[in-house]
């Protein structure tokens, strides 16, 4: 899109922005349908409903430039700082509050990290907000713990940023790692936010998976809901569940929900939010999808839906085969990325499952990335 971002020829993040939104979606959708129209129907895309500032997530990394202290982001193909003093895809809020934080760094001496070196304190800092509540969370991630003067610089971060509801100093030592360490310390507030998302709320951390596009998520969700055709009777497996969002949201609709994830601090965080909705009828476990289903069936437990969203590499070939030894009646499949679900519809094919219907959403307008939803019956 002509001027949608002055940085778009420096940065890789926004892959398709010199083309029209309309241009966009037709690209994504095309996607879809070569990929997975040869199995099953491909409906037309859904478009995000905003475009611009629509993140509810921002990274940014920082640099020394004279005697002033600019922000940037990160570009991972060459380990370097774009400078920038905005992105386009990144809400007024973050940008600005990235805007104070560089005249705070400054004033305070704080040595930005330097990748190459290894030299620095300051390897970037993570912008969160709660779109339905406007609660903000910023993340400072530091290379060790020594936080220069930070109850100093947390009481001026406060007075320069009153939008800002917490903020928290993460530890990561990895010379390779920028992002949330797993050390962490509160420099005020909660140290999470809370959102709603479909009706339901849902706690934060630094280190939360959460989708990043709060208005298109919704439309995800209920699609997905839509399609598991739920009446209150069934027993629903939600795999690769993270803080529990579509376990949470179909528990509603579902007699009971089983919901896995492998990252421990997600299921702890899953299970705190199952306790703010005041939701009984699920249980969450810390354990590999793949071992988890077999331990379903072994014990026979009857499923009735499964809905499954796997990291971008899609399900391992282990775990299809486990997940239809436990026979649901259908499933709902969110990828967001169409090449490897389009293989795993394949597998599902072989086991003895049929996709019925694709639905692309557009959740990341301008980049190159793509989300869908696809439907799965049990064949007779």
């Amino acid at each position: 899109m002509k001027g949608f971002c002055v940085y778009s020829k420096k940065c890789s993040s926004c892959q398709l922005c010199n083309l029209s939104y309309s241009e966009q979606l037709r690209y994504k959708e095309n996607i879809c349908r070569r990929l997975i129209a040869p199995m099953c129907p491909v409906e037309p895309i859904t478009p995000s409903p905003i475009t611009e500032g629509y993140r509810n997530k921002a990274q940014f990394v920082y640099k020394r430039e004279g005697k002033r202290i600019v922000s940037g982001l990160y570009k991972s193909t060459s380990h370097s700082v774009m400078l920038a003093d905005r992105c386009a895809i990144c809400s007024d809020t973050a940008n600005k509050i990235t805007a104070a934080l560089s005249k705070l760094f400054q004033s305070f001496k704080i040595q930005p990290y330097d990748y190459y070196s290894g030299r620095g304190w300051l390897k970037s800092v993570v912008i969160r907000e709660a779109v339905a509540t406007g609660e903000v969370m910023v993340v400072i991630n530091g290379a060790d713990s020594v936080f220069p003067a930070k109850r100093t610089f947390a009481t001026a971060l406060q007075k320069a940023c009153p939008c800002v509801t917490t903020a928290v100093c993460t530890v990561n030592r990895d010379r390779s790692k920028l992002f949330v360490g797993k050390q962490s310390e509160i420099l005020f507030g909660k140290g999470t936010i809370t959102d709603v998302l479909c009706g339901e709320k849902f706690l934060l951390s630094p280190s939360s998976f959460y989708q990043i596009n709060h208005d298109q998520t919704e439309q995800l969700y209920a699609k997905a809901i839509e399609l598991a055709a739920l009446s209150g009777s069934e027993t629903v497996l939600d795999a690769y569940c993270g803080i529990g969002t579509i376990g949470i949201i179909a528990s509603r609709k579902a007699k009971f929900v089983y919901a896995v994830e492998l990252s421990p601090a997600a299921i702890t965080d899953a299970k705190k939010n199952a306790k703010l909705n005041a939701i009984g009828n699920i249980r969450f476990t810390a354990a590999d999808s793949k071992d988890y289903a077999r331990e379903l069936s072994d014990h026979g437990e009857p499923i009735n839906v499964a809905f499954i969203d796997p990291p971008r590499a899609g399900c391992a070939a282990g775990f299809l085969k486990s997940l239809c030894k436990l026979r649901p009646d259908r499933i709902v499949y969110i990828s967001c990325n169409p090449e490897t679900q389009a293989r795993d519809i394949r597998v599902l094919g072989r086991l003895g499952y049929k996709a019925q219907v694709c639905y692309p959403f557009d959740m990341f307008p301008h980049t190159n990335h793509t989300e869908s939803i696809v439907l799965f019956k049990k064949e007779d």
